[in-house]
């Protein structure tokens, strides 16, 4: 089945593509050219995601499992997160939207701490690095990202 995954923001985030490296004929020259992450505004068809985030915008996200793309994804969000504010990530299977999120799996990572969850401390000059190699998202799971 497919993963659907969200991001949530207290203002609007900027959409469309980042970190691909496309041309007029996609072309990549290295594998890692093809990942990157893609924001969209939410479809109507997927609006019963609503009721899982705290946050009034919520935007379809396209992130690969790839660490490039994971990189990419942090790279975003620490370029667009306004200090003491937060965003907040949320992945499920299609058709899922309306269920219930697993509370088990909730996560925080907090960019001006970082912490990766409660007892994971990043390293300040490979954070994002690190958490290419590290985070997952899982099918259920409420990541809140704070800087």
């Amino acid at each position: 089945m497919t993963v659907h995954h969200y991001i949530g923001s207290p203002y609007e985030l900027p959409t469309g593509s980042f970190g691909i490296k496309e041309k007029l004929i996609t072309i990549y020259e290295k594998e890692e050219d093809a990942y990157g992450i893609s924001v969209n505004r939410l479809t109507d068809g997927y609006s019963d995601i609503k009721h899982v985030f705290t946050l009034p915008y919520i935007y379809e996200l396209s992130c690969d499992t790839h660490p490039k793309s994971i990189r990419e994804l942090f790279t975003y969000i620490e370029e667009q997160l306004i200090e003491g504010c937060h965003i907040e990530l949320y992945s499920c299977l299609d058709g899922d939207e309306a269920k219930e999120k697993d509370s088990s799996l909730d996560t925080s990572i907090n960019l001006k701490t970082l912490y990766f969850g409660k007892h994971y401390k990043l390293d300040k000059k490979k954070y994002i690095y690190e958490l290419g190699e590290m985070f997952t998202f899982e099918d259920k799971q409420f990541v809140v990202v704070v800087k």
